[in-house]
């Protein structure tokens, strides 16, 4: 029998202002990559190193496709 497909990781939907908030209060610093100040980019994920190894290490992440904008936090 098939089983429901379950994600690895859970992760939220946010608005700017929720998004902005969780990285002004993340305990640990963070890593943009690619980095803020080297390039505009339609993705970006913001990594803690504390959590072991890329993908794993990603805590939030940001995106644009034309006008449309999207944020998701991890839980």
């Amino acid at each position: 029998m098939v089983q429901p497909f379950e994600a690895r990781e859970h992760w939220r939907d946010v608005s700017q202002l929720e998004f902005e908030a969780y990285l002004g209060r993340y305990p640990r610093p963070l890593e943009a990559r690619p980095p803020i100040t080297e390039r505009k980019a339609r993705y970006r994920e913001w990594l803690d190193a504390s959590l072991g190894d890329w993908p794993g290490t990603a805590v939030a992440k940001s995106w644009r496709r034309g006008r449309c904008t999207g944020f998701q936090i991890r839980d």
